[in-house]
């Protein structure tokens, strides 16, 4: 018996181009903000894009850490480190923070900086007949703590220490399935007694040009990469929890195996995979396609998943009284990979608390009253998993 009632979603924190205010990213969809900006690196523009969706850097007095911190760090630890700190030191995480049973979940991305820059592999080519040469290059070229930078578990480490997180932990990666991995495995871990509450988050990659040669490979459909990270707070319902909140009704985990880059059976594949999560999710929440106000789909960045995620929506929906309202926020994000389906979270939270939702259509998005207290937010791996969660306003 998992009780997922018990447990309750707060402190919502994005920290993407639109801000770090969630009402910010919502308002950003409505007014339909540009908030891209010119992508320049040392090895040349984001090919073939001029414009991608960047964040600051957060530095260490924004981080409130020592800056000797940000020397084993990579931006994508710094993202989580800043996205946790909108979370809990602000109002909304409603009391002291931290202890032996706060557990913390996050969904990380693939790791996108390169061991040596590219002049050094060139030399490296040179030298690679001669041990001694090549024991020397690495000793020049590589940082001191490159080994530790380039580990995803250093942002799990920032954010644990600088928040007393010393329950539970569990961390997933890489593709966009890790986000709704972590949220459904963290409000496990309060609903079934293993911690009293769990920090919940994920972060996208930073914007680099090895991250396109990964992209590319995996199939890339041109979607505009975005930076940011998103979090939130599962906390075991209290005496004093009266008012509106929002709790995870039912969730669905599903793997649809197929081929990587499209194909009639991969899309195949993919779409029973995602309809399977999706239907699991509505089952454990005790509803059906009528009592869904609102779908965040994944912002997926693949031709195949594209196909296979808008299928095995027609297929759910098909014989609803009502069509699903969908609406992504990657127009004002871009796609944000891991941290893409707890965005949308965060913007389920906003419209459940306030009985709205956001609905794109002609190119353009409105708002307007959220028929049923329900959304369902997506997420599809791209080697094939995917992931349902139904998100429920409580005393709303």
């Amino acid at each position: 018996m998992t009780h997922l009632h018990t447990v309750r979603l707060s402190a919502p924190a994005v920290y993407t181009a639109t801000g770090t205010d969630p009402a910010a990213l919502w308002e950003a969809l409505v007014a339909g903000k540009d908030t891209s900006s010119p992508c320049e690196h040392l090895a040349g523009p984001w090919p073939p894009l001029d414009n991608v969706f960047l964040v600051d850097d957060p530095d260490a007095a924004t981080l409130g850490v020592h800056r000797r911190v940000l020397r084993t760090s990579e931006k994508q630890a710094r993202m989580a480190l800043y996205g946790a700190r909108l979370a809990l030191a602000g109002p909304a995480a409603d009391g002291p923070v931290g202890g032996p049973d706060w557990g913390l979940y996050l969904g990380l991305p693939t790791v996108d900086e390169e061991l040596l820059r590219l002049d050094a592999l060139q030399r490296l080519h040179k030298i690679a007949g001669q041990p001694g040469e090549v024991a020397a290059l690495y000793g020049r070229e590589v940082p001191p703590f490159s080994g530790l930078s380039h580990l995803n578990s250093t942002a799990a480490a920032h954010i644990s220490a600088a928040f007393g997180l010393m329950g539970a932990m569990a961390a997933y990666s890489p593709f966009s399935d890790a986000g709704l991995q972590a949220l459904i495995d963290g409000v496990l871990s309060v609903a079934e007694g293993e911690n009293e509450a769990a920090v919940i988050g994920a972060v996208s990659p930073k914007v680099h040009p090895l991250l396109f040669a990964q992209y590319e490979n995996l199939g890339w459909n041109g979607a505009v990469p975005g930076e940011g990270s998103a979090f939130l707070l599962a906390r075991r319902t209290r005496a004093g929890d009266t008012g509106p909140g929002v709790r995870v009704a039912g969730y669905g985990r599903a793997f649809g195996a197929g081929e990587d880059t499209g194909g009639a059976a991969g899309d195949d594949a993919r779409a029973d995979a995602i309809a399977e999560a999706v239907q699991a999710a509505l089952e454990m929440a005790g509803t059906d396609a009528d009592g869904i106000g609102w779908v965040l789909p994944d912002a997926v960045w693949t031709t195949s998943a594209e196909r296979a995620q808008n299928a095995a929506l027609d297929r759910v929906f098909a014989h609803a009284a009502r069509p699903p309202a969908v609406c992504t926020s990657v127009r004002v994000t871009g796609v944000l990979g891991p941290a893409h389906p707890l965005a949308h979270t965060v913007l389920a939270l906003t419209g459940l608390a306030t009985g709205r939702r956001l609905v794109t259509e002609d190119g353009t998005v409105r708002e307007e009253r959220l028929p049923a207290p329900r959304a369902l937010a997506l997420a599809c791996g791209v080697r094939g998993q995917a992931c349902a969660v139904v998100l429920e306003g409580v005393g709303t």
